[in-house]
Parts: C-alpha cells; structure tokens; sequence
C-alpha cells in the first residue's frame, strides 16, 4: 500500500502558528538531559539534548486522535512519530474489522 501526502496545509492539520509558538517555548526551556515526554510516559528515561533540537518535536498528550484538551511536551521526532504510527495503525485495523462486520463471538 504507497502513502500518500496528506493534502491539507499544516494549520488544517493542527500544526500552525500556535504549535510552532508552543514549540519555540518548550525548546527555550529545555535544558540538556531533560527526558523524551513520550519516552517518559513509558518509564523510560531517554535524554534529549539542545544540540539535537532539530529533531525534536512537539508531542501532544493523548493525542489530537482522540480530541479534547492537549498538553504539549517535546519529545524526539523517532518517538512521537512511532507513537503515532501505533495509534493509527490500531484505528486502521478497527476501521477494517468494523467494515467486514467482523464479531468475535
């Protein structure tokens, strides 16, 4: 199965303005040996480190996938991606059940 882009702008997708200002805030702050926020959340301590900042990104707990209020926290690009991929693949999988009327009974 090939992937596709994802035609929508960043702001359509939750990533405009706002979140580039919430990350330029989070990378102020960020001191070296501070943890991964999605490594952490696991009880992993994985270190980020300021001369890496272009590969970290902001992460939004739970996860705009699910709605409601969101924390923001960095996390590097690696783990928040695969966090991510996770969750969608899962909600694929539901997705799929549903449509083949799939009941396990």
């Amino acid at each position: 199965m090939a992937r596709t882009r994802d035609p929508r702008t960043t702001t359509q997708r939750g990533l405009g303005s706002e979140h580039q200002k919430a990350r330029r805030a989070l990378l102020a702050k960020l001191s070296d040996g501070d943890p991964c926020a999605r490594c952490a959340s696991r009880g992993i301590y994985h270190p980020m480190l300021r001369r890496y900042t272009r590969l970290l990104e902001v992460d939004d707990f739970p996860g705009r996938v699910f709605g409601g209020p969101q924390t923001k926290a960095l996390s590097w690009r690696r783990c928040n991606r695969q966090a991510g991929a996770i969750v969608g693949n899962k909600l694929r999988g539901l997705r799929r059940k549903a449509a083949s009327g799939y009941t396990r009974w």
